[in-house]
């Protein structure tokens, strides 16, 4: 089976016909066209969305229509397989084609293009970004206008506005919908087990360092889903660059590539499939590059394993999960803060280790399977304060009362800013309820990982952030979810 995309039934026909060393014999005749009067051209070219090429079993076609029929699908024999590795087309009873399917796929005889690379010359004054160098002193005082000013950015807040001009229930298979979780939850029908999806991607990540940009979007992808209770399985992809004639371009096109190619393997993902966008530019040049990543897991168990971000019961412990022995590296490269509160795109892509990032995920995953967790939230846009937030947000009117005290990462020279909002990878914040923490030890020292108990639930609804025994954001809930659910809306010209 696979999907028609880019050049439609000539793409899928000889791909599959090489893949399989085998021909097909095609029918024009019986392919089902809205259109009257199309040509062969035409119909072998068609790009019509929605379609897939099947091989059936032989003998088993009725079968294969009957699962069609029950879901009000339509299916056409358009032709047989054949053994001489050619796809033969027909068209009212003329021969209107004959190629030897190996010529027209990648690898085969399909032409390859060498295009010219270079490294932009603008990653060498990013590098030189230096927090301390370049921004201004950040204290206690500045926290709460910073979160404010995250919560409200059109990459961090709610999408509400947007998905609710959408029917998210999927013939009411939905488990988890948008809105409470990092990745989107849904039965499959007639059995216990469900399928976890999402999509993820940080232009600017890829613009700093393409490399171990597109490494993140996988490793940030399958961290949702487990985050959801899913084990990342395989991913699709949607690459959004500029102009690849553009030698900049192409290298920074070929880096992230690599990169997502370095993760899938660490990851245990393969890639599906996907497709390329170049030519994305305006008159000031080319769109940040932005490797979007389509993330499929699978959730066992729906009624059990399926979780979302939001904190669920007051009392419950709040944990950190990371690579161990992990401490803050005080990046801000690259980060959501930066760019909402300095406007600033500089540094460098946060450090990722894709042997960490498996360890994390591994035990996250079997902490939610062995039932010890109630919720799961990954810190990334925003980072740790922002993640901490929106658990508070997504809550049933519940609180949450962290304390840093002494954190690691102030002993380590790092900026207050970057503990708060740096966007340091393979971090995970849980909740669980508060006996349940020599379990939980037992399980992160299995994968050889860090745990750290860094506050807990409240039953007031109210998130208070204390560094070093001062607070540095406290805030009612109510405030925070209304900066975070107003902002697009009012962007868009709505109350």
């Amino acid at each position: 089976i696979q999907d028609m995309g880019a050049a439609g039934l000539t793409c899928s026909s000889c791909e599959m016909s090489a893949a399989g060393d085998a021909g097909m014999a095609i029918n024009l005749d019986r392919v089902p066209t809205r259109e009257t009067g199309m040509t062969p051209y035409e119909i072998m070219l068609s790009e019509s969305q929605e379609r897939m090429l099947i091989v059936c079993k032989e003998n088993r076609e009725d079968e294969l229509r009957a699962i069609y029929g029950k879901w009000d699908l339509n299916v056409e024999q358009i032709g047989e397989v054949t053994g001489d590795g050619r796809v033969r087309v027909t068209f009212e009873g003329e021969e209107v084609a004959d190629v030897p399917a190996e010529h027209l796929v990648l690898g085969g005889g399909a032409p390859v293009y060498e295009r010219e690379t270079k490294r932009p010359d603008y990653l060498k004054k990013t590098r030189e970004f230096a927090p301390d160098d370049t921004l201004p002193d950040f204290d206690a005082d500045d926290a709460e206008d910073a979160l404010g000013t995250l919560l409200a950015s059109p990459s961090i807040a709610s999408k509400r506005w947007i998905y609710e001009q959408y029917d998210t229930m999927v013939r009411t298979n939905t488990v988890v919908g948008p809105g409470l979780s990092d990745a989107a939850v849904v039965r499959v029908k007639d059995t216990e087990k469900g399928l976890a999806v999402k999509t993820d991607g940080n232009g600017r990540y890829v613009y700093l360092n393409p490399r171990r940009g597109g490494q993140i979007a996988v490793a940030e992808s399958a961290r949702n889903v487990v985050c959801a209770g899913g084990e990342p399985t395989a991913i699709t992809n949607c690459l959004n660059f500029g102009n690849p004639y553009k030698p900049e371009v192409y290298w920074t096109f070929e880096e992230a590539v690599g990169g997502i190619g370095d993760a899938c393997r660490a990851l245990s993902t393969p890639v599906t499939g996907g497709n390329v966008s170049f030519y994305n530019e305006h008159p000031d040049g080319a769109i940040f590059p932005t490797p979007n990543i389509g993330m499929l897991g699978v959730v066992r168990d729906v009624r059990e394993h399926a979780t979302t971000a939001a904190f669920q019961e007051a009392g419950d412990a709040i944990y950190l999960l990371t690579p161990e022995g992990w401490a803050h590296r005080g990046e801000l490269g690259g980060t959501q803060y930066l760019s909402a509160v300095h406007a600033m795109t500089d540094g460098d892509a946060p450090h990722l280790d894709l042997n960490e990032e498996h360890a994390v995920q591994q035990a996250a995953l079997a902490l939610i399977r062995a039932g010890h967790v109630r919720s799961a939230h990954d810190a990334s846009d925003g980072g740790l304060a922002v993640c901490l937030a929106e658990s508070v947000i997504f809550s049933e009117e519940l609180g949450a009362e962290i304390a840093l005290d002494p954190p690691p990462e102030l002993r380590l020279g790092s900026r207050l800013d970057a503990v708060l909002f740096g966007e340091a990878q393979s971090r995970i914040v849980l909740s669980a309820p508060a006996g349940s923490e020599d379990e939980l030890r037992q399980t992160t020292r299995e994968h050889a990982v860090q745990l750290r108990r860094v506050g807990r639930v409240t039953e007031k609804a109210r998130f208070r952030l204390d560094v070093s025994g001062e607070a540095v954001i406290d805030r009612e809930r109510a405030a925070l979810r209304a900066t975070y659910e107003e902002a697009i809306p009012a962007a868009m010209g709505e109350e």
